[in-house]
């Protein structure tokens, strides 16, 4: 009886250690992660404003190179001509003191989240400034 009861236990205890690190894995590092693909802010959008879908599902969650010029900017985020808003990885953001001036071209990367109908910008989050 005693041999069932360890085994059941032990039982559990793998399979709550097995569950915990498959729901909380973590996330990925943008800056260690080859991009996918290349955009200039109106190529960007362009993809997301046509009608193909496969289009839009093959950069949605991936990381992407975007090159645009910083029409507005605050303390984590940046918004590429008007039209790319773009929140940067905090982490990163602090330890690499970015500068980000109006009216200047940058390339950034970052995990392209897909385009929001309601704002008419595409959204891309854990963003890094590329040198």
């Amino acid at each position: 009886m005693k041999k069932i009861l360890v085994f059941i236990t032990v039982l559990i205890l793998v399979i709550l250690m097995g569950s915990y690190f498959y729901l909380y894995q973590d996330h990925r590092d943008v800056s260690a992660t080859t991009a996918v693909n290349t955009f200039n802010s109106n190529q960007l959008l362009d993809v997301f404003q046509d009608s193909v879908i496969e289009n839009d599902k093959e950069i949605l969650d991936q990381v992407i190179l975007i090159t645009g010029v910083a029409t507005s900017a605050s303390e984590y985020s940046v918004i590429l001509d008007h039209k790319i808003f773009i929140e940067f990885d905090q982490k990163n953001y602090n330890a690499s003191n970015y500068v980000i001036n109006k009216n200047q071209t940058y390339t950034i990367k970052g995990r392209c989240l897909g385009y929001d109908d309601l704002l008419e910008e595409v959204r891309i989050d854990q963003a890094i400034l590329e040198k």
